[in-house]
């Protein structure tokens, strides 16, 4: 179902309903009576309907109905719909007869009430990663709620700044009280006092180094800046990978790295293009998953200097129920981590990775290996313990196995929808172009880690993008209901 857009990026359909064992996907158009679409959206938002709906018709397999506010709006949309639906499906289905019930208020609530509870539980984290955000762009709670005012916004963003914005002015009342400082406010200041003092650090460096420099923020640019400007004989050295800049969370803007030349005076890149870490078929299925982030990174080759080759094991579960699903993948992966200690494999040579945390999964994971003897820890220093952590912990580390869990769909999956990365977008200036473009750069480290195994279990119909990305690279095996 992939499609190209007006910029020759392929793109796949993403309609708001599939009923699976029909095959019909339900499209709800953001368009009015009049066929406008509200003035926050994208203004290819049209572009994209007609690319979409074109490539419906261009297969058999799938049918596409399609809604819009504009009919939402009227008092009969519910009997419009189900006829549409109706329609569709005896067509499909010549000989079957089909009647539609409504659900109850409280089944409904107990389908939704899980996810939407989930992503309540965000709410503080996003608050405080908002507010870090601000910060790093040097923005006030002043200046946000100008751009609020002056600028367009979805409601969303609008709503949950204003949210935020209460939080941030109580936080920064408070720091004021006690008299202290926060990581940001000691960047911020140090910048300040860099400018408004000419003599300070001033020719006292020959050489500025920094390491992981993909993760640079405006913040901290501003602060390398100040200090370059006051070292006109110095030397910035600086070293990082903008394939694994992954800490958008901080505020970090990868502009700064692969637009280098833009920022600072007589540039010299060197690319070290040798993987030393894992073997051929990896670093192959890092280099084609990035090629899909289209102009986001720089162009460069990688060589392994290990040129063994295996397939990518993935483990595709038929489970529907996601809370089962989460079940089996956990009796699933223990079992295959015990097979590996059989075979002579240590803890240090096994790592268990996964997007976001998950207490449902991880208690299971927990509990199968207690039953089976096994010391499975979650970010723990004993090197006995087989190390079980989220993907962003994990980077820097290596291991011969790596068990990455869920790269499916869904909240929990990957890309995880549980975040929202455009609810932070008023505190900061510069806005996302592609919300997956980091989330394709947190699953290459995560597929990364591994010297020369990785196993990956997603659920079947459900499964990552990513996983098609690097298909020319993976085996996929079904995993049984009794596995």
């Amino acid at each position: 179902m992939n499609y190209k857009n007006e910029k020759g990026e392929t793109k796949t359909p993403k309609p708001d309903f599939l009923l699976q064992e029909y095959n019909i996907y339900i499209e709800h158009w953001a368009i009015d009576e009049r066929g406008n679409v509200p003035e926050w959206f994208d203004q290819d938002y049209r572009k994209g309907m007609k690319a979409k709906i074109e490539r419906f018709q261009q297969q058999k397999k799938y049918s596409l109905i399609e809604t819009t506010y504009g009919e939402f709006k009227s008092n009969n949309f519910i009997n419009h719909f189900e006829n549409k639906l109706i329609k569709e499906i005896r067509r499909k289905y010549p000989d079957q007869d089909f009647v539609i019930t409504e659900m109850g208020y409280s089944e409904i609530v107990e389908r939704v009430w899980k996810n939407c509870k989930e992503s309540m539980k965000r709410n503080p984290k996003d608050i405080a990663n908002f507010i870090t955000k601000a910060k790093t762009n040097g923005l006030t709670p002043e200046k946000i709620l100008e751009r609020l005012e002056k600028e367009k916004w979805s409601p969303k963003q609008k709503t949950f700044a204003e949210l935020a914005l209460v939080i941030y002015r109580e936080y920064e009342k408070g720091l004021r009280l006690t008299n202290e400082i926060d990581f940001s406010d000691m960047i911020n200041l140090a910048i300040v006092e860099l400018e408004k003092n000419g003599s300070l650090y001033e020719n006292s460096f020959d050489h500025i180094l920094i390491d992981e420099y993909q993760d640079i923020s405006p913040q901290r640019y501003r602060l390398i800046n100040a200090l370059m400007e006051k070292n006109r004989n110095c030397k910035l050295f600086c070293v990082g990978d903008d394939w694994q800049s992954i800490m958008g969370f901080t505020g970090s803007n990868l502009e700064f790295f692969v637009k280098f030349q833009d920022y600072f005076d007589h540039p010299a890149r060197t690319d070290l293009s040798v993987n030393y870490r894992s073997i051929k078929s990896i670093v192959d299925a890092g280099a084609e998953l990035i090629k899909y982030n289209d102009d986001g990174q720089l162009k460069k080759q990688t060589i392994a200097n290990n040129n063994d080759e295996k397939k990518i094991l993935v483990f595709s579960s038929l489970i529907e129920n996601k809370w089962n699903y989460y079940q089996q993948v956990a009796c699933h992966c223990v079992n295959t981590v015990r097979e590996y200690i059989n075979k002579g494999y240590a803890p240090e040579d096994i790592r268990i990775l996964y997007r976001i945390g998950n207490p449902y999964l991880e208690n299971k994971i927990f509990e199968y290996a207690k039953f089976n003897n096994i010391l499975i820890q979650k970010n723990s220093p004993n090197p006995r313990s087989i190390k079980l952590m989220t993907v962003h912990k994990s980077k820097g580390l290596q291991a011969k196995v790596v068990f990455l869990l869920c790269v499916d769909k869904g909240l929990y999956g990957f890309p995880c929808e549980i975040e929202d990365p455009f609810i932070f977008e008023p505190a900061m200036y510069k806005r996302l172009n592609n919300k997956e473009e980091e989330e394709r750069r947190l699953f290459y480290v995560a597929i990364t880690r591994s010297k020369e195994d990785i196993i990956i279990y997603t659920q079947k119909d459900n499964e990552s993008m990513f996983l098609k990305e690097i298909q020319k690279y993976t085996e996929i095996k079904n995993i049984t209901n009794n596995s």
